[in-house]
């Protein structure tokens, strides 16, 4: 399946209030029950079995309403690992809408192309759903960044591109509740990432510690870890 890149509707900032908001409470459905939750606790996880930390401060770029890094942040507390997470997003309206201030998150306006943060500033910074709206210089730029303000790892967890959900969305759109998001999944899917792509960009990159793990269902996985082998230029740790 071909990539084919293009500007989703929630990107473009002409929807209504009413139409932002359905389209993040299908993204929070997705991530409920397609794997957003889970495949992002495997993620996390491996970091800390690698760097044997219990307290963090963690970065979500692109967070949306907030919602997944506050279950998040619910189910690490289970493990006994204190995560403070601060959550940034292009629209700080998205995180009001969600509830980030009373989850007791850290809300941020930002654009990942330009962090408002110093170079180490979080221990992990984590990323949902978010690359695949970057293509060429601009996704080399977007890991980067989220690098440059990363001490231990950088998380991308995202989909993958392929036939099986591409049809799904375009036979069974009942699935999402918006009209929003029933074209911008069918976009999203067409311009994910597989995971051999997803391996190239990192390495384009200039990261030499990096892992791609293939999640179900049809989840893609990239940490990127902040070793002294693995320093690209402008990610130094």
């Amino acid at each position: 399946m071909r990539r084919v890149t293009s500007l989703e509707l929630l990107d473009g900032g002409l929807l209504s209030q009413d139409e932002i908001d359905g389209n993040l409470a299908d993204l929070w459905r997705a991530n409920r029950y397609l794997g957003g939750i889970s495949s992002s606790l495997r993620l996390l996880n491996l970091i800390f079995r690698r760097t044997g930390k219990r307290r963090v401060r963690v970065l979500e770029v692109g967070a949306g309403d907030g919602r997944l890094a506050a279950r998040l942040r619910r189910e690490l507390r289970r493990q006994r690992i204190e995560a403070e997470f601060f959550v940034l997003d292009l629209r700080l309206g998205h995180l009001v809408a969600g509830g980030a201030t009373a989850e007791d998150l850290h809300p941020v306006a930002g654009d990942v192309l330009s962090l408002p943060f110093a170079k180490g500033a979080f221990d992990v910074v984590t990323c949902n759903h978010l690359l695949h709206h970057f293509s060429d210089d601009l996704a080399l730029r977007c890991l980067r960044n989220l690098a440059r303000v990363a001490r231990e790892a950088v998380l991308i967890n995202d989909i993958e591109r392929h036939w099986l959900p591409y049809l799904l969305m375009r036979l069974a759109p009942w699935i999402w509740r918006a009209r929003v998001s029933r074209l911008d999944s069918v976009a999203s899917i067409r311009q994910a990432y597989t995971c051999p792509e997803l391996a190239g960009i990192a390495t384009a990159g200039g990261f030499t510690d990096f892992e791609v793990h293939r999640m179900i269902p049809y989840r893609l996985g990239l940490l990127l870890w902040k070793s002294a082998s693995a320093r690209p230029d402008g990610a130094g740790a």
